[in-house]
């Protein structure tokens, strides 16, 4: 990610900021308003995002006058740009002391201050600390289960949610994805209890899947199909995100990186969509 201007020695209200807004993000689980993806369209994966621009302020069809009327149409808007403002400016600032010294060395505080802002804006933004490294929604969890949802005629699940996992996935070999990768591998793997929270995540978002799949199929109480396959699209994910982690620590990066990600997923999607029973058969 790229380190933003060093916020000066004072605090700010909710609705105050510095001049520049930073350019990047901590992590892509999510965003108040879905980052940008890949060129396909494919929601941001770990290590890669920007904060979403702040929103234009709309003018209503039949404006109110007078002071009031003028409040309307500008105060709501600019209000808004400010919060989204003051959000990525505190994700920016944390994003910067967790690489410099690790997710469970910086307090809330240190990151008020870095980013110019008392702590209580900080909490106001993001209730536990964890949720500046990982959002409870994630755009992947709205984008992935849509994508089950208008998946055409004749396509199974693990088709249509392998492959959206595996387009997404591939384009973490950005050279633009490479840094924060990198930057959040590192976050990640030094503390435990981001390894832990970003296994509820992805726990949270199989229970999504597997009830999405219940629901079509009127599975009934108990059966282990939906759950089966929720679990495997989402193994293929985890092990993905953590093949992509390995290798961009190991200098690959780019094209390369990208190839090898989509190669090794679409092996994986062919074993969910043909089954395992001739995988690994002892000799």
């Amino acid at each position: 990610m790229t380190p933003g201007a060093r916020a000066v020695g004072r605090t700010e209200s909710d609705d105050e900021v510095r001049p520049e807004a930073p350019d990047a993000v901590v992590h892509e689980l999510s965003a108040p308003e879905p980052p940008a993806g890949t060129d396909d369209g494919t929601p941001p994966l770990p290590g890669a995002t920007t904060p979403a621009a702040p929103p234009a302020p709309t003018e209503p069809e039949q404006p109110a006058r007078g002071r009031r009327g003028r409040r309307a149409l500008r105060g709501p808007g600019l209000r808004e740009r400010r919060r989204q403002q003051t959000r990525a400016t505190i994700i920016e600032a944390a994003a910067e002391l967790f690489a410099e010294r690790g997710f469970d060395a910086v307090s809330v505080v240190e990151i008020a201050q870095r980013a110019g802002v008392v702590e209580k804006t900080v909490f106001n933004h993001f209730p536990v600390k964890e949720g500046l490294v990982f959002e409870a929604d994630p755009p992947m969890r709205a984008a992935l289960l849509e994508t089950v949802r208008t998946r055409p005629a004749g396509e199974s699940v693990s088709a249509a949610a392998g492959t959206f996992i595996v387009r997404a996935m591939s384009g973490l070999g950005a050279p633009e994805a490479a840094a924060g990768v990198a930057e959040m591998a590192q976050v990640i793997r030094g503390s435990r209890t981001l390894q832990v929270r970003e296994r509820e995540i992805i726990g949270e978002l199989t229970t999504a899947l597997a009830e999405l799949i219940a629901e079509e199929t009127q599975a009934e109480p108990g059966e282990l199909a939906p759950w089966l396959a929720a679990h495997a699209v989402l193994s293929l994910y985890a092990a993905l995100l953590e093949l992509a982690r390995d290798r961009v620590l190991a200098g690959v990066s780019g094209p390369e990186l990208s190839a090898e990600l989509r190669a090794r997923g679409e092996r994986g999607l062919a074993l969910l969509q043909f089954g395992l029973a001739g995988y690994a058969k002892r000799r």
